[in-house]
């Protein structure tokens, strides 16, 4: 009888690792290069909800990860110091005015030497002012900390080029309070967008005007003195439109409690995809909500396609270890 049991169990364990073995395989094409590991770390964070925009701080989203954790000494001594949190005329916070002056402070003197960062807050706002380092996201990110510090909301949108992968660009959006309105901020390209009455437009604003081809839009630097992303506005229009079939937002603004993490802190001096899997395991990772379209429901299906197969190698191998526990198990029991 004990046999019996014993064969059922590893049979078990050799079938579940059998089909955990032969999905993991199915994935072995997206482990070739970062992009592909952006693709399926965004995989195990896409929720199903589309991505909703109208919403504002007062009242932000329940699933929406919030900042609620104080901010790094640095980042509030930074806005402190440098005098990044702006008052208007009558004594309060002129938000879209913070936000351009925590801009010009990420964009000094113009040098940008440009490549990932891939460190903690820290360490990316040190190499960002002091060397003009760091990708996108490395600038979204201490854009959003300082933002905090200073008492601005910020949010962030992304785009992609290669179905919600790693090839593709984040920028942040700020809630300027005075006007009652979002308004978009491109720090690492060093823009922000104005109508033809010279009116900073928000993401949604901006996107709805490349797609009816509005003229007079106009890119402002949000540094003068620092260099454009992009030395010909028409090339910048066109990278925003070539991404806006995948437009994305991280359902999340918690920069400060994921920096703090415990998971995330351990793990980020080992490898920069262990750190941010840890921040998915830990809930503390920002999830992702796609602005649904006809023309991305294919890269939608396979990217929550993708999602299945990662989460059923996760499922089968924990259920190979406790099949193969359960064989260990009896054929302990089952010896005299």
């Amino acid at each position: 009888m004990k046999s019996g049991a014993a064969r059922l169990w590893l049979r078990l364990s050799w079938a579940s690792a059998v089909v955990a073995l032969t999905v993991a395989a199915s994935l072995l094409p997206h482990l070739r290069d970062s992009a592909e590991l952006v693709r399926m770390r965004n995989a195990l964070l896409v929720q199903a909800e589309p991505a909703v925009h109208e919403w504002t701080p007062a009242a932000v989203p329940a699933d929406f990860a919030l900042e609620t954790t104080p901010p790094l000494p640095l980042y509030a001594d930074t806005v402190a110091r440098h005098g990044l949190k702006v008052t208007g005329d009558e004594g309060r916070q002129d938000d879209w005015a913070t936000a351009l002056a925590i801009g010009r402070h990420l964009l000094p003197d113009g040098r940008r030497s440009g490549g990932p960062i891939q460190a903690d807050l820290a360490d990316t706002y040190t190499r960002i002012t002091r060397g003009g380092e760091g990708y996108c996201g490395d600038y979204a990110d201490s854009f959003t900390g300082l933002a905090t510090a200073a008492g601005l909301f910020s949010r962030p949108w992304a785009f992609s080029f290669d179905g919600f992968g790693g090839r593709g660009h984040i920028f942040n959006e700020v809630w300027d309070s005075g006007r009652g309105r979002w308004v978009m901020i491109d720090v690492f390209n060093n823009f922000y967008v104005t109508d033809g009455a010279g009116t900073p437009l928000s993401a949604m604003a901006f996107r709805e005007a490349l797609l009816r081809d509005a003229p007079h839009l106009k890119l402002v630097p949000v540094d003068p003195t620092a260099s454009p992303g992009f030395r010909h506005d028409d090339k910048a229009l066109d990278y925003y439109r070539r991404g806006l079939p995948e437009w994305y937002m991280w359902w999340g603004n918690n920069v400060f409690e994921y920096d703090r993490s415990p998971v995330v802190r351990t793990l980020g001096g080992v490898h920069r995809a262990l750190e941010q899997l840890g921040g998915v395991a830990a809930g503390v990772h920002p999830q992702i909500r796609v602005l649904a379209l006809p023309e991305n429901q294919d890269q939608r299906e396979a990217i929550r396609w993708l999602r299945v197969r990662l989460l059923a190698v996760v499922v089968l191998g924990g259920a190979t270890v406790v099949f193969l526990a359960g064989w260990l198990l009896v054929r302990r029991r089952g010896q005299p």
